[in-house]
Order: C-alpha cells, then sequence, then structure tokens
C-alpha cells in the first residue's frame, strides 16, 4: 500500500472523529488543523519575526547523542548542568547554573504544609518559610526558593484548599506568609472563574466573580506586606492580580512596590514582562526596555538574563504566520536561555511538522529543567523515533509506565515506538491494554487495525479489527476500507461487494471515490482469476 492510499484510510480515522490523539504516522492532518487554530486564535503582529534558521539533522543527532548520554546521570543538578545547549544557541552559562539550581532545588509542598496546619503546627510551617525566604536573601544556590514554594504549593484555584489556608491565618494572625498564601490562592481562583478568553469575550458573571476574589486577594496581599514587606510571592501575586483584572495604574504600583523589595528576583521581573506585552496593552519596545533593565542585575541574579528571550518569544508565539515559519524562528527566538514553559511550549509547536529537530531540542531542554512533566516525555516520543531513537523512547515510556501503568498516553506512545521498531508483537501488547482502559476507544482500535493491516500484514487480525469496527460504527468508512485493503492485499474475496457498499454510503467523499476508483480497477484486473466469484463480502 502506498502513501496515498494510506493516507485515506488516515482520512477515515479523522471521519470517525478519532484522529485528534493519533500519532505522527497516523495523522496526516495535524499540520492542517494545528495551522487552522493558529489562524483562529492569533492576532497580526506587525513586525518582523528574528531571522529564521532550521536545525539541520546533523544538528539533531549530536543534540539528542549528548542528550541521551546526559540523561544518564542520576543526580538530577548534574545532569541539568551536563545537559548540551540548543544548537548553536548562546545560552550564558552563568544563567543555566542559575536556572539548573532554581529548578532542583528542594521544595516544601502543600501536603507538608497541610499537615502541619492541621497537627497544630503552623509556627513550624512559618519558621520554615522564614528559613526559605533567608536561603532566596544570601544563597546564590537557592535564589527563588520561597517564591518557587508559593507558586508550586500556593498558587492554585481549587475551593478545596480553602479550609486549609483559612485555618492556617486563623492559627497565625500576625503571618505575613499565611496571609500571602491565601492571597495567592484568590487570585489563581479569580484566574479559573475568569477563563482563558480574552475579557470581552468573557461572560459578565465570570467577570463578577472574578473581581469578587480579587478584592479578597488585594485584602490578604495587602494585608501579608503590611506585615512583612520582604515576603515577595505577596508582591508577586499582587502583579498577577493587577493583570488579570485591574487597570495599569494597579498593575504598575505592585511592579514598583516589588521591584523596590527585590530588584533582582526572577518571578517579579518574568510576571511584570507578561503585563508589557502587546496583548494586555504593552508594547514590544517596553519589553525590551524592561529586559534590557534587568541587565544591571545578571551579577546578584544571573537569571535576569533569561528576560532577553521574552520579547523574540512572545514575537513568534503570537505570530500571524504559517506552522513552519513558526518553527524556522525559534531557534532565533530562544538563542538566548528561556523559561521551561517557552521551551515547551516551542516544542509543542511542532505537532504534525515535519521538522521534527524543534520538539526533539526543546522538549528535551523542558526536561532538562523538569525531568517530572510526563506529558512532556510522552510528546517527545514521536521526534526521538524520527531520529532513530525508537530504543530510547520505549525506555523512557517503560519506566514511566514501571510507575503508571494505566497512564493512557505513555502506553500509546511506546506503542508507536514499537510499531516504529517493527516489534508489533509488543506494539499489540500496548494497544490491547488501551481497550483495556477503555474498551469503547474506537481510535486506539483504528490505529491496532492500521497497524495490523498495513504494517504488521498480519491479514487475520486486520479482518478482525475491520469486523469490529463496522459492527460499532457501520456509518464511517474506516473499518470497510479496511476490509476492501485486506480483501485487495491479500488478496480474499468479496472486494467488489465491498466497493459497491462504500459507493452507496460514502461515495460522494472526494479521497474515498479516488479509494473506490482503484479498487474498481483491482477488480476488473483480478476477475479472471476468480477471486471476487462471491457476490458479497464475507
Amino acid at each position: 500500500m502506498n502513501s496515498r492510499q494510506r493516507g485515506v484510510l488516515i482520512a477515515a480515522i479523522v471521519l470517525l472523529g478519532v484522529g485528534e490523539g493519533v500519532w505522527v504516522t497516523h495523522s496526516v492532518y495535524a499540520q492542517i488543523r494545528h495551522q487552522e487554530e493558529l489562524l483562529m486564535a492569533r492576532r497580526p503582529v506587525p513586525h518582523p519575526l528574528p531571522a529564521a534558521r532550521e536545525f539541520t539533522r546533523d544538528e539533531g543527532y549530536a543534540f539528542l547523542a549528548a542528550a541521551k548520554k546526559a540523561e544518564a546521570i542520576a543526580d538530577p543538578l548534574q545532569r541539568c548542568l551536563a545537559y548540551p545547549d540548543p544548537p548553536d544557541s548562546h545560552w550564558s552559562r552563568d544563567a543555566v547554573v542559575a536556572y539548573c539550581h532554581y529548578r532542583m532545588q528542594p521544595l516544601l509542598t502543600f501536603a507538608e504544609a497541610q499537615k502541619l496546619i492541621h497537627d497544630g503546627h503552623a509556627a513550624e510551617l512559618d519558621r520554615r518559610l522564614a528559613a526559605a525566604l533567608h536561603a532566596q536573601q544570601t544563597d546564590p544556590d537557592s535564589r527563588g526558593r520561597l517564591d518557587r514554594i508559593y507558586q508550586e504549593a500556593f498558587r492554585n484555584g481549587s475551593f478545596d484548599i480553602r479550609p486549609t489556608l483559612d485555618a492556617w491565618k486563623r492559627a497565625s494572625p500576625n503571618s505575613a506568609f499565611a496571609f500571602a498564601a491565601s492571597g495567592m490562592a484568590y487570585v489563581a481562583m479569580a484566574a479559573d472563574a475568569r477563563g482563558a478568553k480574552y475579557m470581552k469575550d468573557t461572560p459578565q458573571d465570570s467577570v463578577d466573580a472574578m473581581h469578587k476574589l480579587l478584592a479578597q486577594a488585594d485584602s490578604d496581599l495587602r494585608q501579608a506586606i503590611a506585615l512583612n514587606p520582604q515576603v515577595v510571592p505577596a508582591h508577586i501575586a499582587l502583579i498577577n492580580a493587577g493583570g488579570l483584572g485591574f487597570d495599569r495604574a494597579y498593575t504598575d504600583a505592585a511592579i514598583r512596590g516589588a521591584l523596590a523589595v527585590a530588584p533582582d528576583d526572577y518571578v517579579v521581573r518574568s510576571l511584570a514582562m507578561w503585563t508589557l506585552e502587546p496583548k494586555w496593552g504593552g508594547s514590544l519596545d517596553a519589553m525590551d526596555r524592561f529586559a534590557a533593565q534587568a541587565q544591571a542585575y545578571t551579577h546578584s541574579n544571573p537569571l535576569m538574563k533569561l528576560m532577553l528571550s521574552e520579547r523574540p518569544y512572545y514575537q513568534v508565539d503570537d505570530c500571524d504566520c504559517t506552522q513552519d515559519a513558526e518553527l524556522a524562528a525559534y531557534s532565533a527566538a530562544l538563542d538566548q536561555l528561556a523559561s521551561i514553559t517557552y521551551l515547551e511550549n516551542a516544542g509543542l509547536a511542532a505537532d504534525g511538522n515535519r521538522n521534527m529537530g524543534v520538539p526533539a531540542i526543546y522538549l528535551s531542554e523542558a526536561l532538562r529543567f523538569g525531568s517530572e512533566k510526563d506529558d512532556v516525555r510522552t510528546h517527545r516520543v514521536s521526534a526521538l523515533v524520527d531520529f532513530d531513537e525508537s530504543a530510547w523512547a520505549v525506555a523512557d515510556m517503560s519506566r514511566l509506565l514501571a510507575t503508571s501503568p494505566r497512564h493512557a498516553d505513555a502506553l500509546r506512545a511506546r506503542a508507536y515506538a514499537y510499531e516504529m521498531q517493527a516489534d508489533y508483537a509488543h506494539a499489540e501488547q500496548d494497544f490491547r491494554a488501551l481497550l483495556a482502559i477503555d474498551p469503547r476507544d474506537v481510535q486506539t482500535l483504528s490505529v491496532l487495525g492500521d497497524m495490523f493491516v498495513n504494517l504488521a500484514h498480519d491479514w487475520d487480525k486486520g479482518w478482525a479489527v475491520a469486523d469490529q469496527l463496522i459492527r460499532e460504527q457501520p456509518q464511517n468508512p474506516y473499518g470497510w476500507i479496511l476490509r476492501a485493503t485486506v480483501q485487495e492485499q491479500q488478496p480474499r474475496p468479496g472486494l467488489d461487494a465491498t466497493a459497491n457498499h462504500l459507493q452507496a454510503q460514502f461515495g460522494k467523499d472526494p479521497q474515498i471515490a479516488k479509494f473506490i476508483v482503484r479498487m474498481r480497477a483491482a477488480v476488473a484486473l483480478r476477475k479472471h482469476a476468480g477471486i471476487d466469484a462471491r457476490a458479497s463480502a464475507p
């Protein structure tokens, strides 16, 4: 079966409405879908993109070879430090070292804080947070420790954590840490209430709920600052509140207050930069000026160098451009070290694109600074396979599945990697495991049939899957096309009858019509052999 013929089969999967999560070889429409989303979601920016430069295949192979060696290092910090930078980039070594320490440092979790509060040890929680603040202010290897604790533990919009935070405030009525945590959580709740749409597209009741929550956040955060202005997370949450629902004057005052306390704080600078983006009323020039101002503090905090990637990344991420143009611009946009979020987003933007160097490199860099990100790891599988690292991909997914055996994305990713190794037996096991989790998963059943017929040429198993799809989805063409493929390729009798059914039910679809024409030609060539003697398909 050639690529065009298989494309018809894959198109049928899409018609079933099950093409969304199919891996690269199973979804020829991923690129089109992504481009349509870009056109719908993004607004034109009247500025040229950074200079385009695609990673070469040789650069991708060399990078992954070095990354694979680094990922064998057990210690997270040493692994991060040993990792390669993107090809031909200019990441500051000082900034990389600082960011590795920033991302790998030990953090107090919400579960630990909750236990201390519930056990009557709120004072001990305050002591630990005070120690984290002191380390953040004095230890170069602990930069941003309190900021990160608050971002990870208390930036949570769930109503479930409110009783814990309210109990903390009651137990420690003079604790700036308690009021900062409560205020930060209120800001997160406000963000959830508003939703992800622009303000003009947000329902009024959502806006009202957001403002009520922001008022509560403002009260708690100002109380925290009054108790101890050095608790930087309170300032950070205040900036976030301003960007969400208050005016520019409120936001600018929050930024000035934060910078007066901690002019070289990475999270403060990053969040302030967010409020300067053009889509929130700022400008690219304002972003550039703010990034330049931050460079005066690189001697005390090399993380300020991450500010240099903010404007070029925004410019690419918010472009009104094709996916190819976007991907080619990332190497210039991320020429300086960028946050883990930007690295991850750049890698994910390549979904379905021919340029697999972008996800191979940037998803790997995201894992360098955040090895716990399982979704990034599963998405990287396609790129690893593309660079002949299927065994690495299988090993990666196997480690993930050892702790989460029902992780559907990891099973799907590993099955794909097995397929590309022509290890169809193990791929089938993973597909069957997915079907055991969800017996109605027609997407997985369709991909399994595609593997049996078009890769493994296991006609009996492919025929069985085609029968099951026809029974469960008779109104859709994929099962019938799969059956026709077996009848043509094995061959089996009944191709003429299957073609008649496809013609009657789905002949108006142009792609399927082309497939039917080819089937008719095959029938005409085979009739003299008596293969299609039976009038109906088995």
